[in-house]
């Protein structure tokens, strides 16, 4: 069970790029101290436990097993990529993801290499979080959830479904489950010690860690929904992420072309209104695991 991957691919972008004020208008959250709490205690948990195991880790294993180890799990993930490509509409991406497998499959040592990127086949991620925003279903109210991080209503209930289709959840072989843990924990580790140096920075130098990440998660996830397509705003460095959480003033209208404004990007499916903070609720039962 991929039981942490949704927090660790998120927060490597959460703590490595900024938030500018109108992605934190993106982010509808009414829940704002519940997960705060959450937060701090996601923060306890992670000093204690996650960090220390995470630095372990990194110290005993170099960097190429550990990149070794990165691809193998993401090789992985191929199967629920594919299918939510193809529920997108992505046929070249579907295509990419099977030569991808294929190559890194046989050629790559069950995936441990990535010569398919030497090939120009280039690594990328789906879930079903974000092909329920392809056909405009709505974000729903953030959530922070301990060790698995941030999400939404869509994509907590999205990741259950990628749980669901994910071939070595519901495959019954000898020692499934030990399998099951062990990439588990092995994607846990793996992820936080990719941010090991991230999150530190974001600790020294944020005043508000807890926007800050809230922040980039929404222009995170803006930018994986348009998959590179026209319309995702930059991702800016960490070193700009401002302080003020003040919007800038709206541009003004130009001349001669009087009553038209300027439309801020939207998640594909909601209104503007909703992109600023006005959200609707999704109707969708479950939690993150």
């Amino acid at each position: 069970m991929r039981s942490m991957i949704a927090a660790t691919a998120i927060a490597v972008a959460c703590v490595c790029t900024a938030a500018p004020a109108r992605a934190q208008e993106m982010v509808y959250d009414p829940y704002e101290g519940m997960n705060r709490h959450l937060f701090a205690a996601h923060e306890a948990i992670d000093k204690a436990v996650l960090e220390p195991v995470a630095r372990g880790y990194r110290r005993i294993a170099p960097r190429p097993v550990r990149s070794g180890v990165d691809n193998f799990l993401h090789n992985l993930t191929s199967p629920v990529i594919l299918v939510n490509d193809l529920l997108q509409g992505e046929v070249r991406r579907a295509g990419v993801t099977v030569a991808r497998f294929g190559v890194n499959s046989t050629v790559g040592v069950f995936g441990v290499f990535d010569p398919a990127r030497d090939m120009g086949l280039e690594r990328h991620d789906e879930d079903f979080g974000q092909t329920l925003a392809v056909w405009g279903v709505p974000s729903g109210p953030y959530l922070f959830i301990p060790v698995l991080g941030p999400t939404n209503l869509r994509d907590g209930a999205g990741r259950i479904v990628d749980i669901v289709i994910d071939p070595l959840n519901w495959n019954d072989f000898d020692g499934d489950d030990t399998v099951r843990v062990t990439r588990a924990v092995a994607t846990g580790v793996s992820g936080r010690e990719e941010l090991l140096d991230e999150v530190a920075d974001l600790r020294a130098t944020s005043l508000d860690p807890y926007t800050t990440i809230r922040s980039s998660y929404g222009l995170l996830r803006y930018s994986a929904i348009q998959n590179g397509h026209g319309g995702a705003p930059a991702l800016p460095t960490f070193e700009e992420i401002p302080q003020d959480e003040t919007p800038p003033p709206t541009p003004e209208t130009p001349q001669g072309q009087p009553g038209q404004q300027q439309q801020q990007p939207t998640t594909p499916g909601e209104h503007p209104a909703q992109a600023d903070g006005m959200v609707q609720s999704v109707s969708a039962s479950g939690v993150l695991q």
